[in-house]
């Protein structure tokens, strides 16, 4: 049995084939090049600047509260401070920063907590509470797991 591949009726086929890869290539390329154009030394240069430093982070533990109206918080939060010097402070005053969170935590509700919102309302408060204990050293509160029910 003999195959009979017909030319004249697969060039059209391949022709359109290899333009459509070179427009799609082509294509690709200009949207890099004009439309998202790659980043400059001297972009680079203004993030590097723009980059916010990440001070000692000091983990706190977790946390497991009753929340009002019968529900529970698992928690784990790590605390970030403003330098070096505030490593030391911070990890003196471990005691009275969970102390703090657990007060803070246990008169939140489920609701205080189940939202992305919520939840940033939550650390702002906790960033208050615990510089209270920690010298205005505390820049950031990180929730490393969060488990409601």
């Amino acid at each position: 049995m003999k195959l009979k591949i017909n030319l004249k009726t697969r060039l059209p086929m391949i022709l359109a084939l290899l333009v459509g890869v070179a427009l799609g290539v082509g294509g690709i390329m200009g949207v890099q090049k004009f439309i998202l154009p790659a980043s400059t030394p001297s972009t680079q240069a203004g993030n590097a600047s723009q980059t916010k430093q990440v001070g000692p982070l000091v983990d706190l533990g977790e946390f497991t509260v009753n929340l009002q109206g019968g529900s529970f918080l698992k928690t784990s939060l790590t605390v970030e401070g403003t330098d070096a010097k505030a490593d030391t402070l911070l990890k003196s005053k471990v005691a009275f920063m969970k102390d703090k969170v657990n007060s803070v935590l246990s008169n939140k509700s489920l609701v205080d907590v189940q939202t992305p919102a919520a939840r940033e309302k939550l650390r702002q408060e906790l960033i208050n509470n615990l510089n209270e204990v920690a010298d205005n050293k505390i820049t950031d509160v990180l929730f490393i797991s969060m488990v409601y029910q």
